[in-house]
């Protein structure tokens, strides 16, 4: 444990890292807040992961509400997602006590580096003409609102059980099944972020797995990053913006990788 003077610094920092890393590549903020939170400030899993979906609310209304007012936002289409991404991520923080960690992690760990790796070797296009042609989502693109049910369900559930940011998943599924250009998906998929990590981040308050002063501290942090990575990721190509976001999930899917051994 280190003095509080430091504690506060390197919340500080964190939140604003994680708040550039959302911002810019619509990830989550578990992948800085868990590790800080667990390993420097003394925090047990369970809290770091309410605290953590606490951030990432925070970051996905500040850089959703800047998405929007780029214009980058669609969020009408995708109101069914949200609203089961919301109930499910609540009932989601009932189950974080008995999660598997070091299997999730590796899991987690695996899909980022190779889904990273190929962002940042193929840029965003050639992925999507890739995925496209090897499956069909004609069933999902003519059953939107099944679609909607579970993969709102599935994400939120994860979102609240992990401790993950659902605004990565949400952009695939608006990308893929929706046909939304990048920009557009990060855009809408953050300001939906807000609603449903803040509804896995109130079930984990209600059960006591949430650091107050840490999150407001992160918060503060986030806030800013979120403002400058959103406004780079607005401002930059989209190939450009899919292999940078591809380098960012490569070295977090690293990390995550190497805590394990360690």
């Amino acid at each position: 444990m280190i003095d509080d003077y430091l504690n506060g610094i390197l919340l500080v920092i964190t939140g604003w890292l994680s708040g550039v890393y959302v911002g810019i590549a619509s990830g989550t903020a578990e992948a800085f807040m868990i590790p800080i939170l667990t390993i420097f400030i003394g925090s047990s899993i369970y809290s770091a992961i309410g605290t953590s979906l606490v951030v990432d609310s925070i970051i996905g209304l500040i850089a959703g509400l800047i998405f929007l007012k780029k214009g980058n936002v669609k969020f009408k289409p995708v109101i069914l997602l949200a609203i089961f991404g919301v109930i499910s991520a609540y009932i989601g923080t009932n189950f974080t006590s008995g999660a598997p960690e070091s299997a999730l992690k590796g899991l987690i760990a695996i899909v980022l580096i190779v889904f990273g790796v190929n962002l940042l070797k193929n840029g965003v296009r050639k992925n999507v003409e890739y995925i496209e042609s090897k499956i069909n989502f004609n069933w999902f693109k003519n059953h939107k609102t099944l679609t909607f049910i579970i993969f709102g369900s599935l994400i939120g559930f994860a979102s609240g059980f992990t401790g993950m940011g659902s605004s990565g998943a949400v952009t695939l599924v608006l990308i893929f099944i929706l046909g939304y250009d990048l920009h557009t998906a990060i855009g809408t998929s953050l300001l939906m972020m807000f609603f449903i990590t803040g509804s896995g981040a109130i079930g984990h308050s209600f059960i006591g797995n949430f650091i107050f002063d840490a999150a407001l501290i992160a918060g503060l942090g986030a806030v800013i990053g979120a403002s400058s990575g959103s406004i780079i990721a607005n401002r930059i190509d989209e190939d450009k913006l899919g292999r940078l976001i591809g380098l960012i999930l490569t070295i977090i899917g690293i990390v995550f990788m190497i805590k394990l051994f360690i």
